[in-house]
């Protein structure tokens, strides 16, 4: 059995806030980042910082400054997936990356956001979470148990948001994103693994740059650690560093940290 620290962060631009991601990195020390609207494509992320300190990294998407996720990793890792298998337009967008690093399967997406319900937008971020749904139950390996460490851009209960009867039917809490919620969690066979830790505790992970809701807590907990039974039986800690939210600058996410003692297969 060995400690393995894992994180995840949406780091709303990785050249933007570089500094602040290599210092919270050299403090928390994770094992692997999953990074999520990296907005850095292969020739833009800035990568020496990070060869420097060990880590290797897959970058997937983020040119023209949009979107992009991306995992680092001073862990040795294979079997490397990039988008989900198969995907077609409009589903096909760069938003999801997978490894495998001492018998986990570890994957990290960042969810399009949806606009407005009622869309166009909000439609393909419903069918996104059925694709990709079922692109992780294709995934299992009886040889690496999944985690999923992402932005999944949905707040799934009304304690995942700072003002449940205001948003209660808005994008990010409607009904419908709600229910691809709980059809990933059932058909990945995956448990919310803030929740099992955590209970009924009110954790936000995104605050608006709007006005002083950061000030204030008013947040939406829309980042996310999704885990099969097996993994989420042998996490010892999980917490959100939400201080990392409040510096000046900042990206307007605050990173997860989970720690297994995991057993690699």
């Amino acid at each position: 059995m060995s400690a393995l620290r894992l994180a995840s962060w949406n780091v709303e631009s990785i050249r933007a806030h570089e500094a602040q991601v290599l210092a919270w990195v050299d403090r928390v020390a994770p094992d692997v980042l999953c990074m999520q609207e990296t907005r850095a494509g292969q020739r833009k992320f800035p990568r020496q910082s990070w060869a420097d300190r060990g880590y290797e990294l897959v970058v997937h998407g983020g040119e023209g400054g949009r979107g992009g996720v991306a995992i680092a990793s001073r862990v040795p890792f294979d079997n490397v997936t990039l988008g989900i298998a198969g995907a077609v337009a409009p589903l096909d967008e760069p938003r999801s990356i997978a490894v495998t690093a001492n018998g986990l399967r570890i994957h990290t997406c960042y969810a399009p956001n949806g606009r407005k319900t009622g869309t166009p937008p909000h439609q393909v971020k419903l069918a996104w979470f059925a694709l990709y749904a079922a692109w992780l139950e294709m995934d299992r390996d009886d040889d690496a148990d999944q985690i999923l460490l992402g932005d999944l851009n949905i707040a799934p209960t009304d304690i995942d948001v700072w003002d449940a009867s205001r948003y209660r039917t808005r994008n990010l809490t409607s009904p419908p994103e709600r229910a691809a919620f709980e059809t990933l969690l059932a058909d990945a066979a995956l448990v919310d693994s803030i929740r099992t830790r955590m209970g009924d505790e009110r954790i936000y992970t995104w605050w608006n740059r709007r006005s002083d809701f950061y000030e204030t807590d008013r947040g939406w907990r829309l980042d996310h650690v999704l885990a099969a039974p097996a993994v989420d039986a042998c996490i010892t800690a999980v917490s959100i560093d939400r201080g990392e939210r409040g510096r000046d600058g900042s990206a307007d996410h605050a990173p997860i940290v989970i720690d297994l003692d995991w057993i690699s297969n």
